[in-house]
């Protein structure tokens, strides 16, 4: 009988997609994971005299599935790469700055993010790993009396089993809800009582005929995109009417970690509300619901931007 508590999950990116990577993996802390390698099956439309189904054969494989975690100062870095991409990291004593961006450039002719290998343990037998794997979409929760968590959305290519390695995780505590905080057009928000990052790079696997099963690529179906959803506390009109002018103003979200020097900030030069909707649902606070996108900013050249500091030395 497999207990989740005794798996483990562990991460490292590959130099190149179709080369698998099973040296210097990253233990990250998940909460829950449903990576699924799928075989397609093909059956014959032939008909042979007979009242049973035709022959099966072996179809397109396939990778997908979530990884969820609780917002861990240094395995998050790894997810935020994967839906970014590569940070510009700076060296300070006693810690490490990473820079995060949404790319610009597909990682090659074949994939359109950094390919990754992904080691799951399930407390049975050998280990498997997920190979080609690419940060699809991530979501980044905070909610008031919660811990920070991060869910990436994951397609890939192959699997294969290997002998589990034994992980060595990291200590730091994760982020923790109170410790945020917010400012929209540089002035502090004290209303939100709940917000989501989410980042959709509209990635798709793509089959050639190259005698393989697998993607021979995985390159984007439509633009990235990064949307920001949340909860206001209904206190003043200023936000509805940022709404209704259509405005484009900056939004930055700090958290402090619980630990020194961890931090994290998001910052988003220029947020735009899509829906503004505040409600009467009772007799108690008035809450307005609301969606915006993170839109692309000329002077900064970027749609968002996550600065992490921790003492993790590379992503």
């Amino acid at each position: 009988m497999a207990y989740g508590m005794l798996g483990h999950l562990m991460w490292n990116f590959q130099d190149s997609m179709g080369t698998s990577q099973v040296t210097s993996q990253h233990a990250i802390p998940i909460t829950e994971e449903s990576l699924v390698f799928g075989i397609d099956p093909i059956v014959e439309a032939g008909m042979y005299g007979r009242l049973h189904e035709s022959p099966y054969h072996e179809g397109l494989h396939s990778v997908n599935g979530n990884i969820g975690m609780e917002a861990h100062p240094i395995a998050m870095g790894w997810l935020l790469r994967a839906a970014l991409d590569a940070p510009t990291t700076t060296s300070d004593t006693g810690n490490q700055t990473h820079v995060f961006k949404p790319r610009t450039a597909d990682f090659d002719a074949r994939a359109a993010a950094d390919p990754a290998t992904v080691e799951v343990y399930r407390d049975v037998g050998s280990a498997g790993l997920y190979y080609d794997c690419f940060g699809n979409t991530l979501d980044i929760n905070i909610a008031n009396g919660e811990l920070v968590t991060m869910n990436l959305g994951i397609i890939g290519a192959g699997w294969k089993g290997n002998a589990k390695a034994t992980p060595t995780f990291p200590t730091a505590k994760a982020f923790i809800w109170d410790q945020a905080s917010a400012q929209f057009d540089s002035k502090v928000i004290d209303v939100i009582s709940d917000l989501t990052i989410s980042i959709n790079n509209n990635l798709e696997p793509n089959y050639t005929l190259t005698n393989t099963k697998t993607p021979f690529r995985v390159k984007r179906s439509a633009q990235q995109m990064i949307e920001i959803s949340g909860t206001f506390i209904y206190e003043q009109q200023s936000y509805w009417q940022a709404w209704e002018d259509q405005l484009e103003k900056s939004l930055v979200i700090f958290i402090k970690g619980q630990e020194t020097p961890y931090t994290i900030k998001f910052d988003i030069p220029a947020f735009r509300f899509k829906t503004y909707e505040p409600n009467m649902a009772g007799a108690g606070l008035v809450e307005a619901s609301f969606t915006a996108g993170a839109m692309y900013h000329n002077n900064s050249a970027t749609t968002m931007e996550v600065t992490l500091v921790n003492t993790q030395t590379y992503y």
